[in-house]
């Protein structure tokens, strides 16, 4: 396969709500879509972006340049590429290996197109046709919390994530409202490495009785330690939206964690989602893909990479993203808890060129 080129395409949009967690808020739906053709077809990937799409556009093109005009296998021979480029600076956290993801996953949409195969189907001869979804977020800064529970179910999804981290007493009276609006439903408190060890075994005496699906991030990513406290806690603790290419293996490996959340459009792109995922699964370890206020890309290559190994849920978001919702055609919507595997070859998406021309940063 021929990379005749790799293009950023930098998007932000203003958010119209309200949206704070623990340790952050949300002003803007933005990330940089990445633009690739190999042989002549087009596709897509997404570089998860937090902080200033600009900044991770330049990465993107500074990884183009040693891409562009090569001759390679399959999109992971070019992905060992810059990988070892940037193994060789340090560089293999962050910024850097997001925009990697981005192209990654780009390269791998057009190995589906060129050989006339859904994504999943690149990594495995037999995938899942639909899988378990919930809803990702319920901010308590978005309005009246039933409301936002009333809607994720009507939305025929089986479940939501919280957002907590305001402190064990309130978080606690923020899920039971939850759990009382939602008896049946798949439970996920996401606090977003908002409480130091202490703090989050405390959190987690407190939300034992409110049946949990698990708590995800509830020390910082970095903190192995705090991870370490939390083994053997009434409640499954899940982790790994801030976790890269080289940091899944430790953290696996010594049982840190119940639930692997590795994002594909930060931690390397599609394969590394899958491998890590397969590797957390072989020690009893569940996979939960984390998307967050990614666009219809990351959703797209989440769900397939859920239909390879198996998943304890996608997170979809079933309120006002534009990202989402506007960017692309092709997903479907859930069903009975369920999201259906897009059908189309590569990530199965058509990026509608109009929006990405009004909303391009």
């Amino acid at each position: 396969m021929k990379v005749e080129s790799l293009t950023p395409v930098p998007l932000r949009i203003r958010a119209k709500e309200r949206l704070k967690g623990g340790t952050f808020g949300y002003s803007h739906y933005q990330t940089v879509l990445v633009r690739a053709v190999v042989d002549g077809v087009e596709g897509w990937g997404e570089a998860m972006t937090r902080f200033d799409p600009k900044a991770t556009a330049l990465m993107v093109r500074y990884l183009a340049k040693g891409l562009r005009g090569g001759e390679f296998d399959d999109a992971d021979s070019a992905w060992e590429r810059s990988w070892r480029e940037l193994r060789v600076r340090g560089h293999t956290r962050g910024t850097d290996v997001e925009a990697l993801s981005g192209i990654e996953i780009a390269l791998y949409d057009c190995m589906g197109k060129l050989l006339k195969k859904p994504l999943g189907r690149l990594v495995a001869k037999d995938t899942a046709a639909e899988v378990p979804a919930f809803a990702g977020s319920l901010f308590e800064s978005r309005g009246p919390i039933g409301a936002q529970v009333e809607l994720a179910k009507g939305r025929g999804l089986m479940g939501a994530k919280v957002k907590v981290g305001f402190g064990a007493e309130a978080d606690a009276r923020l899920l039971r409202e939850v759990r009382s609006r939602w008896p049946d439903g798949m439970l996920v408190a996401d606090a977003n490495g908002a409480y130091d060890g202490t703090g989050a075994v405390r959190a987690c005496r407190r939300f034992a009785g409110l049946d949990l699906a698990w708590f995800e991030e509830p020390v910082l990513s970095d903190d192995l330690a705090g991870y370490s406290s939390l083994r053997g806690s009434k409640v499954k603790i899940g982790a790994g939206e801030s976790w890269f290419a080289g940091d899944f293996g430790f953290p696996i490996d010594e049982g840190l964690v119940d639930v692997l959340e590795p994002s594909v459009s930060r931690c390397g792109g599609f394969r590394t989602v899958v491998r890590a995922a397969r590797r957390a699964a072989l020690r009893g370890i569940g996979f939960s893909p984390m998307t967050g206020m990614n666009s219809a890309v990351s959703l797209a290559a989440s769900i397939h990479a859920a239909s390879v190994v198996g998943s304890m849920g996608v997170e979809f978001n079933p309120f006002a993203n534009p990202l989402q919702t506007d960017l692309a055609a092709g997903l479907a919507e859930p069903k009975g808890g369920s999201i259906r595997v897009p059908r189309g070859d590569g990530l199965g998406l058509e990026v509608d060129p109009r929006f990405l021309k009004a909303h391009s940063a």
